[in-house]
């Protein structure tokens, strides 16, 4: 489910994971043409796994192996960078631990790069990653969770979230 009251967004869903050659997760998302910034302050996820993840993620389709870009907060393993440069392809990450919500992040993509920035404050932003992939111009921005575990629901909560098309 994925909710929206008084500037917050209140997310669930479960899902094997965000990794590998597909994805298992709950996304709430808008399309978007062009290049785009989105911002967002996890508030909270909850510990379903170590690699439970609420991020912001761009995507090329809703397919379960589109190529995306994605930078998360985990309860367990800090805050992740993660990119599958083609559809159905691998996924590659990078991550810092030590860091938990509440934790800022942002994404951004110029023309086929991709930037995941971390913020412990939302005013001073660290580069998690970088990766340059071809991306369809139309692409899907938005709120992404899973729990790591597909028999188990997970709830994070985002505010602050800011980019085209939300709220």
């Amino acid at each position: 489910s994925g909710d929206y009251n008084n500037g917050v967004f209140a997310v669930t869903g479960s899902g094997a994971d965000i990794w590998g050659t597909a994805d298992a997760l709950r996304y709430v998302y808008v399309p978007v043409t062009g290049n785009c910034t989105m911002i967002s302050r996890v508030t909270s996820v909850q510990n379903i796994d170590p690699w439970s993840k609420a991020g912001i993620m761009i995507r090329e389709s809703v397919n379960a192996n589109a190529a995306n870009a994605f930078i998360a907060v985990t309860p367990g393993n800090g805050v992740t960078w993660q990119v599958r440069t083609s559809t159905g392809g691998s996924t590659a990450n990078n991550n810092t631990t030590g860091l938990s919500a509440p934790y800022w992040i942002k994404l951004v993509r110029s023309g086929n790069t991709f930037t995941g920035y971390r913020s412990p404050d939302g005013v001073t932003w660290t580069q998690l990653g970088t990766q340059t992939f071809t991306m369809a111009s139309t692409v899907y921005i938005g709120l992404a969770l899973t729990s790591h575990n597909n028999s188990s629901l997970c709830a994070a909560t985002f505010d602050n979230v800011t980019g085209p098309g939300w709220a």
